[in-house]
């Protein structure tokens, strides 16, 4: 029997969101596992209530569906154009972030134009890494073709051969680092940047896919990841700016991944479980009070 994500599985046609547990991994350098964080997540999801204390909305009112997992891309392509047909918003659950171009390839083939951003404390940009053109270290870079538009935020670990990919692609000014937050103040974040940014994405497209590494947030908040990267964004940070990303977009997402969480087998990891699955529930909860709640 499949578990659902917070214990609620509407039936298809009635859903919004749809979850797709996708069960890919293998190519991370660093901490391994992240193939088995669906389960888990999904799992340690059943320990949040179905109120948003910030919205005051009840997750059962959402329209959420859990679906079979998917093992290998060609699956999780075919399931997301499926889904999209239905005009569904699919929510993947990773998962190493190379999964994100097959996700954008299906959406893209259905919606034509999209553009995304990219939460990630990595730029994801090399053509190939250690020998593997289809490594997590390649997430951005493989998407990029499927794209309109896209600004990744939070990089702070970067190598030369990206910065020479970016440069080559002439797209250097999509990167907000995560320095570039705190210019003004080293312990506020601030989002001018990331305005002015997403205002520019929005005459590319008023659709826009979120891809979130859980690395862009500070490993003392979720400290089970294929690649941590101190310093990152607080637990409330992450929220904050996604929820003052959904809300400029009008609620208009069509999809999310969210991938690299790495659980322990001893269950050591439940910490990072619940925060990564409180993450999620605080996007669909997002993405329903500024796009759908007043259709019902």
């Amino acid at each position: 029997m499949i578990e659902s994500f917070l214990d609620i599985n509407s039936e298809l046609d009635k859903s919004n969101f749809v979850i797709i547990p996708a069960k890919i991994g293998g190519t991370s350098v660093g901490r391994k596992g992240a193939e088995k964080a669906p389960e888990k997540i999904i799992h340690a999801s059943w320990q949040i209530e179905d109120i948003d204390t910030e919205l005051k909305i009840n997750f059962t009112h959402c329209g959420i569906h859990t679906t079979e997992a998917v093992n290998n891309l060609d699956e999780l392509e075919e399931k997301i154009r499926y889904i999209v047909s239905k005009g569904k918003i699919p929510i993947t659950i990773g998962g190493e972030h190379f999964i994100t171009y097959r996700i954008l390839k299906g959406i893209k083939s259905f919606y034509g134009k999209i553009s995304a951003i990219f939460f990630d404390a990595h730029a994801d940009m090399f053509r190939e890494f250690e020998g593997n053109k289809l490594s997590h270290a390649c997430a951005l870079y493989l998407s990029i073709p499927y794209l309109e538009d896209f600004i990744c935020i939070g990089v702070r670990n970067i190598s030369p051969k990206e910065l020479e990919e970016i440069e080559k692609l002439r797209v250097e000014n999509k990167f907000i680092f995560f320095e570039d937050f705190f210019d003004k103040n080293p312990f506020t974040p601030s989002i001018e940047k990331l305005k002015e940014k997403i205002e520019s994405l929005s005459k590319k497209s008023e659709l826009i896919y979120l891809s979130f590494d859980y690395d862009f947030i500070d490993p003392s908040s979720i400290p089970h990841l294929s690649t941590p990267e101190p310093p990152g964004f607080s637990f409330r940070e992450a929220t904050y700016i996604l929820k003052f990303i959904i809300s400029n977009f009008r609620g208009n997402i069509c999809g999310a991944d969210f991938v690299e969480m790495c659980p322990d087998e001893d269950g050591k990891s439940f910490h990072s479980e619940v925060s990564a699955a409180k993450i999620i529930a605080k996007t669909i909860s997002y993405t329903y009070f500024y796009k759908l709640r007043d259709k019902k």
